[in-house]
């Protein structure tokens, strides 16, 4: 099965710029701090089936399914990002992880109900959290 998929804006910056068409469709959007972003990553490449997240030859080879690799088969990325401002069809937000000209996909506010309270993670990820902290420790790969 094929289908096609329209993006409904770009990544630009620390802005979501949507297509003139959809600013009504973000009406009210403003009372949510959050939004969950989708959006193709136009630039991934044919992933690895494994690799070391990061490219940190210190961390273990793990499936790219298993890592938040950009490189993937069918390359979607998601994202919560606080909502900072909206002027007509463009969205002010922090911290997208998107390339410049990223197409968006879609954007769906963030509610309570989407949070999870209790997870766990390998120990490798945490060891990834304390290397993207202090970004000096990284070179010891």
């Amino acid at each position: 099965m094929t289908f096609s998929i329209r993006p409904i804006g770009r990544a630009s910056g620390g802005l979501i710029r949507l297509h003139k068409r959809w600013a009504k469709a973000l009406d009210g959007i403003e009372g949510f701090s959050h939004i969950i972003v989708l959006f193709w990553l136009h630039q991934a490449h044919k992933p690895d089936m494994r690799l070391h997240p990061k490219g940190i030859k210190r961390l273990p080879k793990v499936g790219y399914l298993a890592s938040r690799t950009p490189h993937r088969f069918n390359p979607i990325g998601v994202t919560v990002v606080p909502l900072r401002a909206r002027r007509l069809n463009v969205l002010q937000v922090e911290g997208l992880d998107a390339w410049e000209g990223t197409p968006i996909l879609d954007i769906k506010p963030y509610t309570k109900k989407d949070s999870i309270r209790k997870f766990h993670i390998p120990d490798w990820v945490k060891i990834l959290d304390k290397l993207e902290k202090d970004p000096l420790r990284r070179y010891g790969n």
